[in-house]
């Protein structure tokens, strides 16, 4: 057992060291004269920022991607935030599996963690499909976007390809990078495109254990047996998800309507517009309306959305969906005066609970902090007179970056190399955190041998 507990415990050291060497093997690629444009390569610093925000698929960048960059520099970020993406233990895992070589124990506690799937019979069956069917979301993603270029807009092939490829496994991803210095503004009035990289996106964000229970769910089948039942996570997560997107899209509206999306003419346009947008804050780091003129109000929820983020299991960052809702179903059973919160008929664990708090305290905590140092290190521009913007813009930044998502209001560029070495610092927790911290508590140890007393509080 005391074997056990110590393999286990170890899985959060390998997951925060797989990131940590990959941002190191990116960053040295990014900084070779063969990357970039520019004779002597990148800074160091840059470097190291571009590698993070790739590996971590947060998608903020301090040069434009599709000039400053080669293509074996953008072939590098392209693989980075693939590698992200996925998860470096599933695709060590799923290379594993490949050379025929056997997983171990502590690789599926590991891996099991890693996706949040706990009810899973073959693991090797559940890595294979996790790669079948994101390489299957990005070749359609890639195709479709690849044909519009092509066929709408006279791109070359080559071009259209390139571009297609890049565009789906970003968006996939939820990493952002785009090969455009306007991110998709320009195709911003074109469903098809809109449709499929917000398609991409979503696919993404909520996770394979949500694709996996809807893909092995029998809608067809009478027999409740047979159908098999939908998990509480899974409903969470679609429910919390859909609600952000509307919550979003109302705000949006209201406070662009008048604002960015009046110079649109277009009914079509401003809402094909609004509704890519709405989604791209849940982790995606695309826009289709120039973030550093968005309304206060648009801002503001924006901010509110970020730092939610995607859902457990999935490409992006935050806090995530169902952590959130965990939070709201256990206030609203305190309100109702339900000793344990309860949902769909389902009570939540404690344990749950608790781990949910902590993962919102301590994301609270790195916010706080990071935009702390932010506004010692960027003293210039925060103290800028007449510049009331300065400091939304610094917050908005860091809880782009803690949530991996990659908008910006134009802070990104101008940053020290202090600043930009503390979003790199904030992308890399962001990515972790939450999930390290999920691992550590979701370690079942022994019960302790001594009981202290309990004496209350007054707590409101």
């Amino acid at each position: 057992m005391r074997a056990f507990s110590s393999d286990f415990k170890s899985g959060p050291r390998y997951i925060l060291l797989s990131f940590f060497f990959l941002i190191v093997i990116g960053t040295a690629l990014l900084s070779l004269p063969a990357s970039t444009v520019r004779p002597g390569g990148m800074t160091l610093v840059d470097a190291l920022f571009t590698a993070t925000s790739a590996v971590c698929v947060t998608g903020l960048i301090v040069v434009d991607t599709g000039t400053y960059f080669t293509a074996f520099g953008r072939g590098v970020i392209l693989s980075l935030f693939q590698l992200g993406g996925l998860g470096i233990m599933t695709m060590s895992t799923f290379l594993l599996i490949m050379v025929g070589r056997k997983m171990s124990l502590r690789g599926r506690l590991i891996l099991q963690d890693t996706l949040g799937e706990t009810h899973v019979k073959s693991f090797v069956g559940l890595v294979k499909s996790i790669v079948i069917l994101t390489l299957l979301f990005e070749a359609a993603g890639a195709s479709i976007i690849a044909a519009r270029l092509r066929f709408v807009y006279d791109y070359g092939w080559r071009a259209a390809a390139v571009s297609g490829v890049f565009h789906s496994v970003s968006a996939f991803c939820n990493a952002g990078f785009s090969l455009y210095p306007d991110s998709i503004m320009r195709f911003g009035h074109d469903w098809v495109i809109s449709l499929t990289m917000g398609g991409l996106l979503l696919a993404g964000g909520l996770g394979f254990v949500v694709w996996f229970n809807l893909l092995r769910y029998r809608f067809w089948c009478r027999d409740l047996c047979r159908r098999g039942r939908i998990r509480v996570h899974v409903k969470l997560a679609l429910i919390v998800s859909l609600a952000l997107f509307l919550i979003m899209l109302f705000f949006l509206l209201v406070g662009e309507w008048g604002n960015t999306l009046a110079e649109y003419p277009s009914w079509s346009e401003k809402l094909s517009r609004a509704v890519f947008q709405s989604l791209t804050p849940r982790t995606a780091g695309f826009n289709s309306l120039p973030t550093e003129r968005l309304s206060p109000l648009t801002l503001w929820v924006t901010v509110f959305m970020m730092f939610i983020g995607a859902s457990p299991g999935g490409t992006g960052g935050g806090i995530k969906t169902v952590t959130f809702a965990v939070m709201v179903v256990s206030v609203i059973s305190l309100l109702r005066g339900r000793r344990r919160p309860t949902v769909f008929n389902r009570v939540i664990p404690e344990a749950i609970v608790v781990k949910s708090l902590a993962i919102t305290l301590i994301a609270i905590g790195v916010v706080f902090l990071s935009a702390t140092v932010l506004f010692m290190s960027e003293f210039d521009y925060a103290a800028a007179p007449g510049d009331q913007a300065a400091m939304g813009d610094i917050i908005f930044e860091t809880v782009s970056a803690f949530g991996t998502v990659g908008l910006s209001t134009g802070l990104t560029p101008m940053l020290s190399n202090i600043g930009r070495v503390v979003i790199t610092v904030t992308m890399y927790i962001g990515r972790m955190g939450p999930l390290t911290i999920a691992l550590l508590m979701g370690r079942k140890g022994l019960p302790p041998s001594i009981r202290h007393p309990e004496e209350g509080v007054i707590v409101g």
